[in-house]
This record gives structure tokens, sequence and C-alpha cells, in this order.
């Protein structure tokens, strides 16, 4: 269906649109108070094929003789794009051609970069997956993950809701348990930020099935015992089970069930808080208090306020759409 163009100077506030049995239709636009409807026969047509005009006043046609160009259009796009300027099409036209360029430019390098680790680093963090992926089914990759990532989550959900089933909301301790598991190159860089003493004691909160605790205690085996800390029994139970399946030299590890909201952290010398923005500072801040002045925290994504100082900050250099920020910082 085409549409009738009118470029005047006179305001045209009203249209009245003809139909027939034709696949084609006429537009009028003019004042409402100057158009008054009539029903004509077509020419060469039966008078049963009539069309509804609009019946302009003299004066409005006389105005538009002078300044305006009637002309009728097959395409709208076209329609639009006539009265645009060329300079204002042609920025626009540019900055979609150079959007695309920095995207195709982008594309290969998604995900493509990686952490710099030392080959020391690189063996624990090859022994701690390996570890957790040891056979071949769980190796193979899914777009959520390796499958024995997609089945330690799967474990984690149907543990989280066997421990809510059959409670009220006010009852629950956290709603919004959920499972994850950090890049142990993550947190290799992290514990090099942090800069360890040997001897020294680490504690995991939220460890889960245990993977960032056994990383931990592989990548820096000489903490003097790395603490996995976790709300779910059946987690701590998983992580148990993973103990003897890192292989190689790595620190003490102990895995506890408890919330670690009530945990005394007085021996700590080093505290993780895995990718945790869901935490709240509610959860934390208490546990926080039996921090002695001194001792570290490494978080992911979670920024510590007053009483803490930020000593170091690691950027994730993967270049992927979901960017995590890693924080140092020292208590006061």
């Amino acid at each position: 269906m085409g549409c009738l163009r009118s470029f005047s100077k006179v305001a045209l506030a009203a249209c009245a649109v003809a139909a027939c049995s034709q696949p084609t239709a006429c537009y009028a636009f003019a004042p409402v108070s100057f158009v008054t409807k009539t029903t004509t026969p077509l020419k060469n047509q039966s008078p049963s094929n009539t069309v509804v005009a609009a019946v302009v006043d003299p004066w409005i046609l006389q105005e538009a003789s002078s300044s305006s160009l009637l002309a009728y259009s097959d395409d709208p796009l076209g329609d639009l794009m006539f009265g645009a300027n060329g300079v204002v099409v042609a920025g626009i036209l540019a900055a979609f051609i150079a959007i695309g360029v920095g995207f195709v430019a982008l594309v290969p390098k998604v995900g493509s970069a990686k952490f710099t680790l030392t080959e020391e680093e690189e063996e624990a963090v090859y022994r701690v997956v390996n570890g957790f992926d040891s056979k071949p089914w769980e190796k193979e990759l899914t777009e959520a993950g390796t499958k024995g990532y997609v089945n330690r989550r799967r474990q984690a959900v149907e543990s989280k809701e066997a421990y809510q089933k059959g409670k009220l909301a006010r009852d629950m301790k956290d709603k919004s348990l959920r499972y994850s598991e950090a890049d142990l190159g993550f947190v290799a860089c992290l514990l090099r930020a942090a800069q360890p003493l040997p001897g020294s004691v680490l504690v995991d909160l939220g460890s889960g099935c245990g993977r960032s605790t056994l990383g931990c205690a592989t990548i820096f085996p000489e903490f003097s015992k790395c603490v996995g800390i976790e709300f779910i029994p059946e987690l701590v139970t998983l992580a148990n089970g993973y103990k003897s399946k890192v292989k190689g030299k790595t620190a003490l590890v102990e895995f506890r069930s408890g919330d670690f909201a009530e945990e005394d952290l007085s021996e700590a010398d080093l505290v993780f808080v895995g990718p945790a923005s869901y935490m709240s500072d509610k959860d934390l801040l208490p546990v926080f208090e039996t921090l002695r002045s001194g001792a570290k925290v490494m978080t992911v994504d979670k920024r510590l306020g007053a009483g803490f100082e930020l000593i170091a900050q690691v950027d994730d250099p993967s270049g992927d759409l979901v960017l995590n920020t890693g924080f140092v910082y020292a208590k006061l």
C-alpha cells in the first residue's frame, strides 16, 4: 500500500483514508475543519467500487500549490529517508560500521587471554583441576563448563533444596545459597598479591565442594593449614572426598560444616571469600570482627569498607562479558 507525501507550509492535522477493491489507496491530509467526506465512483469502475475522498477547502489547495509537492510513493522507508539530512545519515552509517568492525576485532579475543602464572602455579592448578575432573566424561566441555562442574553444581542445588525443604522462610539461614567455583588461575594471582608467609593459616568462607580450598593448599603448600567452612553438610562430605584425588604436595586441609558468620577467625592470617557478590555485608562483617589486625582478606567482586585497607587489585584478563575483579585487603 502506498502513501501520499505532502510537504506544505500549512500544518495538516487530519487524515481521510480512501479504500477500494484495488490494491492501492489514496491518503489526503488537511486540517479537520477544512475536510468533508464524499463518496464517489472510481474512474472506469462500477458504481459499487467507490472511495471515500477528502474534499479540501480551495484555500488549502491554493496555499499548497505554491509551496508543496504531492507525490505518490510505494516506498515508505524511502519516504522517511527522503527528508533526512545527508550528513546525519552518513554519520549514523559510519557509527554502525565502526561498531561492527570493533565487534569483529573483539570476537577472537573473547576468553582467549589467561592469567599469567609461574610454572609452579600452573602445575599446581593442573593437579587440582585434574583431581576434580579426573574421569574422561568429567573433562568434557559444555556451555556451562565441564561436565564435572555441572555435576557438582547439580549436587549442590539438590543439597540446598534438601536443606530448605519443610522450613519456613524465616527459619532459613540464607535463601540465596548458590554454588560457584572460582578460576584457580585467579586464586593463584590473588595469593601472589596477598604474599602469605610460610606457616600461616588460610580460611575459605563458603568452601562448597572444596575446590578453592584445595587450590590454595596446592598453590601455596607452605600454609600450615587451609580450612574450608561450608554451611551445607553434604558439600563438606563431597569436599572431603576430593582431598585424596588431588595428588602431590599440599598443605594440611580441613573442612568444617558450620555457619561462617559465627566462626572465630582469630587464628586466620588470610581469609578467602570467593565469587560471593550475593553475600551481604550483614553476613560478612560480624565474621571479620574476630579477625586480628594485620590479617588479610581476599575477595572476588566484593569490596570491603571501613576497617580495611585495599592493598592490591587483580583484574580478570579473559576479556569475556562477565569480568571479575579480585581484591586483597588488610584489616586495620
